[in-house]
């Protein structure tokens, strides 16, 4: 196992039980929950490997890194600043949608920051100094998500950083500008020699806009924008899902691809699906940017997006939590988004819900 990635024992686990509640009454009134949970966007959670909870992972209005945990999927639970931006220089401002990894005996947040201008935004890592995810974390970075061997001839614009264990090797995927300025994102990978360095130029993976629905607008006239990618492993199945078009509009969507061959880094080792995964219905818009968590029971896969308030331009956005399926071959089977008024039977395996 690579580094001693922890988040590989969901491979093959593959759960089918239906957590969507029926109408709920009073009297099973603590047994759901609607949609949706909290505000914010670019949401992120983790079962925690050594105690049964959850940690969230969130940007602290966009000059810190907050971790919270809570036994109870449906709230995030007392707040933990583990980092605060510096005051200046070029990672104080503009943190964006941090991930947090457990890998052996330590956790890793993985981050996208700048100097407060959005072309200079690059990836950084912390890097928890002892086992307790609530603890002090030191900074490494940037990564060097640039082109050349080195990665850094130059370093080029990256965001929304996530990890991939395949075959016990560590790989970093995560949306990038093909080149300084251009402000057209890809999705790209490279290897890691540790959670905290790239270890070879970066990879991409594919096209951004090989169907009309991943541009930012459905017309072929608009520009492609790929971004968000989500790594979901299951039955010897691995499977990349990715937000894409316009996060500002109710557009935004899920795309999903298949890796197909042994090499991630190969030339078309990614198959692109001709479908979105998971859009937008007439009552919750502008879904994106998931990740993927099991019950504490194991029985049941919950899937965790954030949506649009409304349906007008702009990045005002609530998180949203629902049962998802998986297929037979490993495939992530996301459904529609479920209305905000369908109330929902919480996760399976809480003090919460078995004892109230």
């Amino acid at each position: 196992m690579a580094a001693g990635l922890v988040f590989t024992w969901l491979l093959g686990f593959s759960p089918g039980v239906d957590a969507l509640g029926q109408e709920a009454s009073t009297g099973d009134s603590q047994q759901h929950f609607r949609n949706p949970i909290a505000k914010g966007a670019d949401p992120w959670v983790i079962r925690d490997p050594h105690r049964p909870r959850y940690l969230w992972c969130k940007s602290d209005n966009d000059r810190g890194i907050l971790i919270f945990a809570s036994d109870d999927l449906t709230t995030m639970g007392e707040r933990h600043l583990v980092w605060k931006a510096p005051d200046e220089g070029p990672y104080s401002k503009e943190v964006w949608a941090p991930e947090l990894h457990a890998i052996g005996d330590r956790f890793y947040v993985y981050f996208a920051a700048s100097d407060g201008d959005n072309a200079n935004h690059l990836t950084y890592v912390l890097e928890s100094k002892t086992s307790d995810p609530l603890g002090e974390y030191n900074l490494h970075g940037p990564l060097a998500t640039g082109d050349g061997e080195d990665g850094r001839s130059p370093n080029i614009w990256s965001i929304d950083m996530t990890l991939l264990n395949h075959n016990d090797q560590l790989f970093a995927i995560w949306s990038g500008w093909d080149k300084p300025g251009s402000d057209n994102q890809y999705l790209y990978i490279a290897p890691m020699s540790s959670p905290t360095e790239l270890s070879g130029p970066r990879v991409l993976i594919c096209d951004n806009d090989d169907y009309r629905w991943e541009r930012v607008e459905p017309d072929a006239s608009q520009r492609g924008l790929n971004e968000g990618p989500e790594v979901f492993q299951a039955k010897g199945k691995t499977s990349l899902l990715y937000s894409c078009g316009a996060s500002w509009l109710p557009t935004y969507k899920l795309g999903r691809l298949e890796l197909v061959k042994d090499n991630p880094l190969a030339p078309d080792a990614w198959k692109k699906l001709p479908e979105p995964a998971f859009q937008s219905t007439e009552t919750v818009y502008g879904v994106g940017h998931s990740c993927f968590v099991p019950s504490l029971d194991n029985q049941q896969w919950w899937h965790i997006f954030h949506a649009k308030v409304g349906p007008e331009p702009g990045w005002n956005r609530a998180l949203h939590l629902q049962p998802m399926r998986v297929a037979n071959d490993g495939t992530p089977l996301l459904g529609a988004p479920l209305d905000r008024t369908t109330p929902i039977q919480r996760p399976r395996g809480q003090a919460l819900s078995e004892e109230k």
